[in-house]
């Protein structure tokens, strides 16, 4: 049994109360005997921790923690300030595109948008009784209405994204080649290379060359892209100033009534209510799930400020905050491992798919994307992504190594006893540290 200093002074104390606590005919006795010294048993030493110098690998990890979220997400706010009426979702709900979400108090717009629908169909059926214009002026609006559509409609399949997504490309394939560059030239620049390694080093220079060139075409191609879409906006704005002038044309037509112009009056006061009650609500602009919410009822919403967050229900990939600083230590491409936090077992290869260019960029997380088909949404990933390594290396635990003033050493257990030895190290991590001179492999060290 081991014994600590705390402890034999509670044995001790104990003794000596039992003692004092005897039947009272000992204690005259008890009295006469002379004093004795009580021994105390001295605690076996421990024996020092030891370990073996090893070969191996010595990896410098960065870990974090992300969300198992949606890739695609959209940011909604209101485009005018008030009060929130109505918040139709929860966080995690189901939306189709053009759902309600969420809404102002626009009781008084309501009642407002009701009186003056009466008046225009008054004017209407007014206009109607004193000509045909009104038919006229009805189709107008409705090829209108079609051509603000159709623009909204191109407008929404800007092909921004394949843009951005291809000088990225462009990027990430350049960087690829300047490494393969130097592999290459640092395989022929040093003759003891094999031959095999200066012609893999050369074949993955070609296939960084070829990297190169394919996202150049991408790059191109959506550059075309972007000019069609250019040219097919630029169609679908005439289109609506067309569809405006013939408007105008056939309001002109009817306007040499007062009753015509009681129909344009009535018809611009209903398109004004209505596009206020519009920029005071919320309407799903994809089919997704509810991210995240950030107003309730009786809150004071300002205009675009943020409210409600909707993403897209496929695909999913871990989303991190991280400082700009350590996001910076990784590059898009970088391999890693990612696994549900807890749950080792569900350990994938996953991909670093983007870090901030900068530290002013609106958008600071890093995505890391990894198939994960079981995982719902919400889950916290854990990632691990390797920043450095050092293969086939000595190695010791850092609580092996020792130091003092600049000196850095181990103590070695030999045959003739202890010794200290000097060393040089390398890389260093939590769990391993690179020794490159100083110790064999084998060697037993004896720890801290």
């Amino acid at each position: 049994m081991t014994y600590t200093r705390r402890t034999f002074v509670v044995l001790l104390f104990g003794s000596l109360l039992a003692a004092c606590t005897g039947q009272p005919g000992a204690d005259s006795a008890a009295q006469n005997l002379p004093p004795t010294s009580t021994p105390i048993p001295t605690p076996p030493a421990l024996a020092p921790t030891t370990y073996v110098v090893q070969r191996g690998d010595v990896t410098n990890l960065y870990e974090f923690q992300g969300r198992w979220l949606p890739r695609d997400q959209n940011a909604l706010g209101f485009e005018t300030g008030g009060t929130v009426r109505r918040v139709l979702v929860r966080r995690g709900d189901t939306v189709t595109a053009g759902q309600l979400l969420a809404d102002l108090d626009i009781t008084d717009l309501e009642e407002s948008l009701a009186s003056a629908q009466l008046e225009l169909d008054a004017a209407q059926a007014a206009a109607a009784d004193e000509s045909g214009s009104v038919n006229s002026i009805v189709d107008a609006e409705l090829a209108l209405a079609n051509a603000n559509l159709s623009l909204e409609s191109t407008r929404n399949n800007s092909p921004w994204q394949q843009g951005q997504t291809a000088r990225l490309g462009v990027e990430t394939a350049q960087r690829q080649l300047e490494q393969a560059q130097r592999a290459y030239d640092d395989a022929i620049s040093r003759p003891d290379s094999p031959a095999t390694a200066v012609d893999s080093a050369y074949q993955a220079l070609i296939s960084a060359q070829e990297g190169v060139r394919s996202a150049q075409i991408s790059l191109g191609s959506a550059g075309q892209a972007w000019a069609n879409y250019q040219v097919q906006l630029e169609q679908a704005e005439n289109a609506v100033r067309d569809a405006e002038i013939k408007l105008e044309r056939a309001r002109a037509g009817a306007n040499a009534s007062e009753d015509a112009q009681a129909l344009q009056t009535a018809q611009l006061r209903v398109d004004q209510i209505q596009a206020d009650i519009a920029r005071s609500s919320l309407y799903a602009p994809i089919d997704g799930v509810v991210l995240e919410i950030a107003i309730q009822p009786g809150d004071q919403a300002s205009a675009y400020e943020l409210a409600i967050t909707v993403g897209r229900l496929q695909p999913l990939e871990a989303i991190a905050n991280v400082t700009y600083t350590d996001a910076q230590k990784m590059g898009v491409g970088l391999a890693g491992v990612c696994n549900v936090l807890n749950q080792p077992e569900t350990a994938v290869q996953c991909i670093v798919r983007r870090v901030p260019l900068t530290p002013n960029d609106a958008d600071q997380t890093v995505r890391v994307a990894a198939t994960l088909p079981d995982v719902p949404s919400g889950q916290i990933i854990q990632i691990a992504m390797p920043l450095e390594t050092q293969t086939n290396v000595l190695w010791l635990p850092p609580t092996a190594i020792r130091t003092f003033q600049n000196r850095i050493f181990v103590v070695l257990q030999t045959p003739e006893g202890q010794r200290r030895a000097d060393i040089q190290i390398g890389l260093q991590t939590d769990e391993r540290v690179e020794i490159l001179s100083g110790v064999n492999e084998g060697d037993v060290v004896v720890g801290t």
